[in-house]
């Protein structure tokens, strides 16, 4: 399902465009912000529109604060607050480290309307999670 290859260090970068390195940074320092800044005020708040317009809460709803609770070092908590975030964020970590810590690029060879249906069926079960909750 998953395979692991070893790479050289002239590919370790050839496929991050500057959209993905950029949207990596703009998305750790909105979490690093949002952290800091709930930190000092003690407040807290809803970035789901959503959630903001029905009162819903939608598959990815407590992702930011599952993201700031990692930020913070709290995992079982992240994990209470959204489990699919945290799986994706620890896993992307994971990602990250194989990859540019040790040249071991991941992939899988699972076709892509079968990764496109994993994808629906875990965001259908961390719904209904979120609903229950």
């Amino acid at each position: 399902m998953i395979h692991f290859r070893r790479v050289p260090r002239s590919e370790y970068f050839q496929p991050m465009t500057p959209g993905w390195i950029l949207g990596v940074i703009f998305f750790v320092s909105a979490v690093l912000s949002a952290f800091f800044f709930n930190r000092a005020s003690g407040s807290d708040f809803t970035v789901c529109p959503l959630k903001l317009a029905t009162g819903i809460p939608c598959p990815l709803c407590g992702g930011t604060t599952a993201s700031l609770l990692l930020a913070g070092g709290d995992v079982r908590a992240a994990v209470m607050a959204n489990p699919l975030v945290t799986g994706a964020l620890l896993s992307y970590a994971l990602w990250c480290l194989l990859w540019l810590g040790f040249g071991i690029r991941a992939g899988t060879r699972l076709p892509s309307p079968l990764v496109a249906a994993l994808i629906l069926l875990l965001l259908a079960l961390n719904w209904a999670y979120i609903l229950t909750k």
